[in-house]
């Protein structure tokens, strides 16, 4: 049985989808159809069937799904153990949400590539509900968030903690140096709020609504993606913000953006490693996966 169909026919069964898979493995879509159909002559039975847009398995095609990835992922273990890290290569694709991209991705990523030097990347830098969403369609296995999702056989591997804070303008609101406020300070000023979708959002609106308070009652003057354009705009009193303060770091020494605490209350959450547990990694996938776990889990 030559391997390298089963893994056409998992990505297929994962996104549901002979051209997206065609796409994913860079193969034609006649490749991936014909791979298919020579696992079904071999097993002399139908693993496919079309139900409405998606290709879903027969009762047949669930258990070759299901020994496939055991049977592959053995394999890459067998090769990692024997062969160590000494031919892998390939591109690694990472998704991760704007916090662990900016704070803690390049550190992984340079550590990595002193064991794996063959490999290449590719950094995708989204919101979280983009990552949860790849990982649950099958375009990738795993990516970096700071919130969980908790569905289906997502596994979340704490890599880092993290603080939520107050950043304000130097210029604007020195006196609040080293100082707590209460909650109603949020709401005194023009706000510049991350977009939905955000870990950071979404633990904001959490503890707002612990507290009876509504995230619609803010003055958001600006709603945007990136945390590099947030600060931008706070060091120029565009508003406040709620970030990490591992994001602003470097603005903080530099005397830009002070940090404020909110009064009784640590806005504190951690940043996740995400993986897909029921997939198949492919070896180089594999790696990196262990690699977090073994070097980076808290």
């Amino acid at each position: 049985m030559n391997t390298s169909y089963l893994k056409t026919f998992i990505e297929v069964v994962n996104l549901k989808n002979i051209s997206k898979a065609a796409e994913k493995l860079y193969i034609t879509q006649p490749a991936v159809s014909k791979q298919l159909q020579i696992l079904e002559k071999e097993f002399e039975t139908v693993l496919l069937k079309k139900d409405g847009r998606d290709m879903v398995t027969t009762e047949s095609g669930r258990k070759l799904y299901k020994y496939a990835v055991n049977a592959l992922n053995a394999e890459n273990h067998i090769y990692d153990k024997i062969k160590q890290n000494s031919d892998v290569q390939g591109e690694v694709n990472i998704y991760s949400s704007s916090l662990p991209a900016d704070c803690f991705l390049h550190k992984i990523v340079l550590e990595f590539n002193k064991f794996y030097s063959k490999v290449t990347y590719c950094i995708n830098k989204v919101d979280s509900k983009i990552v949860f969403s790849n990982i649950e369609s099958g375009l990738i296995n795993y990516g970096f968030v700071g919130t969980v999702f908790k569905k289906g056989k997502l596994k979340f591997i704490t890599i880092a903690d993290d603080e939520l804070v107050i950043a304000a303008s130097n210029k604007s609101f020195s006196q609040y140096k080293n100082q707590s406020v209460p909650i109603d300070f949020i709401f005194e000023h023009n706000f510049i709020s991350r977009e939905n979708g955000s870990a950071t959002l979404r633990t904001l609106e959490n503890y707002l609504n612990s507290r009876n308070l509504c995230l619609d009652d803010l003055k958001i003057k600006v709603k945007v993606e990136d945390n590099e354009i947030i600060k931008t705009l706070v060091k120029n009193d565009m508003g406040i913000a709620i970030i990490s303060k591992n994001a602003i770091q470097k603005e903080i020494k530099e005397g830009t953006i002070i940090p404020i605490k909110l009064k009784d209350v640590e806005l504190k959450r951690k940043i996740y490693f995400v993986y897909h547990s029921g997939r198949y990694f492919s070896r180089i996938e594999e790696s990196f996966k262990n690699f977090i776990i073994d070097n980076y889990q808290i």
